[in-house]
C-alpha cells in the first residue's frame, strides 16, 4: 500500500507553522517531512517542536542551499523509505496552501498515476500581489512558447505525484526557485503529463514572508525557461544567417536579371515582378537553409531520451517539409505586403516577418514535427 509523504521546505518560517502542521496532519494521514534549509539557531525551537510531533520528521541543512535542494533532500528520504510505493505532496511553509486542497491533489494523483499534479491559483482576484500576477503571466507565455505546454500557474509550489517520478525529480538540475521551473520543462521533454487542479488562492500579508528574491531568482527562473530553447535559438540563428545571406544573393541576382532582360513572368517589371522575385529568392534560400536546420533540430535540439534521432525520420521529414512550405508561403506573402505597403526594402521586411514566424515555427516543431511519443497533460477543474 502506498504511503503518503508531505514535503515542506522551510527557511526562517513565520509563527504559525506548527499549528498549520497539526491541522495538516489531522486532515491528511501521512508522514510529514519538514526540511530546515539553514534557518539557524533562532528557529531551532520551532523545528524541535515539529520533530516532537507524531508522524513528523525534520531534516536539516546546516546552511541555506535553496528550495530546490531542500525538496531534493525530502525526495531522497522518501525514495529510501518507500521507493515507488509512495505518494508525495509538496507544500510551502507560509500558509498559502490549505490542507483541503492538498487532500484533493492527492486524490488526483490516484486518478492520474504517473502524472505531475499542480495546485493552480486564480490570479484574477483583486488581492493578488501585482508582481505575482505579472510574473506568472510572463512565465506562462514563455513556457508555452519554448516548453510546448501552457500552464496557468507555473510558479506554484503546491505539487503532488507518485513515487514513479522520484528518480526524475532527483535528476532535474537546479538548487533554488528555478528548480520547480526546470521540473516542468523536464516533464514536457520526457512526456510526463501535467494536470492542474484549481485551488483556493491565499496570500498571507501580501506574500511578505516569501524568500523569493525578485531580481536574482527571476533571472534564474527565466534562465531555466530559456535553457532548453537556447539550442533552438542557436541553430535558428545559424540557419537564419544562412537563409538571409542566400536570400540577399538570390534577390539581387534576380533584380539584375530583371534590369538586363526585363520580360514577362518571373522577371517582369513592376509590382508583379517584385513579388515573383521575392518568392523565388525565398524558396531558393529556404530550401538550402531548411535542410541544414532539419538535421540540427532533429539530432540535437529536439532529441529526447529514448529517441536518439533514429525513429520515424521519414514522417518527421515529411512534416518538416510541410512546415517549410507553409513558412515559405507565409514569409513570401508577408514580406511582399510589408515591403509594398510600408515601402521598406525586402531584406528589412523579411527580417521583421521571419522574426515573427520564428516563434510559430518552434511551437509547431515541438508539438507536431518532432512529437515523438509525447503525452498530453492539461487543465483539470477539480
Amino acid at each position: 500500500m502506498e504511503r503518503t509523504y508531505i514535503i515542506i521546505p522551510a527557511l526562517e518560517p513565520e509563527p504559525g507553522l506548527c499549528g498549520r502542521i497539526v491541522k495538516l496532519r489531522d486532515k491528511i494521514p501521512s508522514k510529514i517531512v519538514v526540511v530546515d534549509d539553514g534557518s539557524g539557531e533562532t528557529y531551532r525551537k520551532t523545528f524541535d517542536q515539529i520533530a516532537g510531533m507524531d508522524d513528523c520528521l525534520v531534516l536539516r541543512h546546516e546552511e541555506n542551499k535553496g528550495k530546490g535542494q531542500a525538496l531534493k533532500t525530502g525526495f531522497r528520504y522518501v525514495r529510501e523509505a518507500a521507493g515507488t510505493e509512495s505518494r508525495i505532496l509538496c507544500m510551502d511553509c507560509d500558509g498559502q496552501h490549505l490542507p483541503e486542497d492538498g487532500a484533493r491533489l492527492l486524490e488526483t494523483v490516484e486518478a492520474y498515476p504517473g502524472m505531475l499534479i499542480l495546485g493552480g491559483r486564480d490570479f484574477s482576484g483583486k488581492n493578488i500581489p501585482w508582481k505575482s500576477r505579472f510574473g506568472n503571466r510572463i512565465s506562462s507565455v514563455i513556457l508555452w512558447i519554448f516548453g510546448g505546454i501552457y500552464l496557468s500557474d507555473t510558479q506554484t509550489g503546491f505539487r503532488a505525484f507518485d513515487g514513479s517520478l522520484l528518480d526524475m525529480m532527483l535528476q532535474v538540475p537546479g538548487d533554488r526557485f528555478e528548480y520547480e521551473t526546470r521540473v516542468l520543462l523536464a516533464c514536457a521533454q520526457q512526456g510526463v503529463p501535467i494536470v492542474t487542479e484549481k485551488i483556493e488562492t491565499v496570500y498571507v500579508n501580501s506574500n511578505a514572508g516569501t524568500h523569493f528574491r525578485p531580481v536574482k531568482d527571476s533571472v534564474r527562473v527565466i534562465g531555466a525557461l530559456f535553457q532548453g530553447p537556447g539550442r533552438f535559438v542557436l541553430t535558428s540563428m545559424i540557419c537564419a544567417l544562412l537563409d538571409m545571406s542566400l536570400f540577399w544573393i538570390f534577390e539581387n541576382a534576380f533584380e539584375k536579371i530583371q534590369i538586363l532582360h526585363g520580360s514577362a513572368g518571373l522577371f517582369c517589371a513592376g509590382n508583379e515582378g517584385q513579388f515573383w522575385r521575392i518568392a523565388a529568392a525565398t524558396v531558393g534560400a529556404r530550401f538550402l537553409s531548411a535542410a541544414a536546420n532539419f538535421g540540427l533540430n532533429r539530432n540535437w535540439v529536439f532529441r529526447t531520451k529514448g529517441n536518439p534521432g533514429t525513429v520515424g525520420w521519414n514522417r518527421e521529414a515529411f512534416r518538416y517539409l510541410c512546415l517549410c512550405i507553409g513558412i515559405m508561403v507565409a514569409s513570401s506573402l508577408s514580406v511582399y505586403v510589408v515591403s509594398f505597403f510600408f515601402h521598406t526594402e525586402p531584406a528589412a521586411a523579411k527580417l521583421i516577418c521571419d522574426g515573427t514566424l520564428f516563434f510559430f515555427s518552434y511551437r509547431i516543431q515541438k508539438r507536431w514535427v518532432f512529437l515523438n511519443r509525447r503525452k498530453e497533460g492539461g487543465e483539470h477543474d477539480g
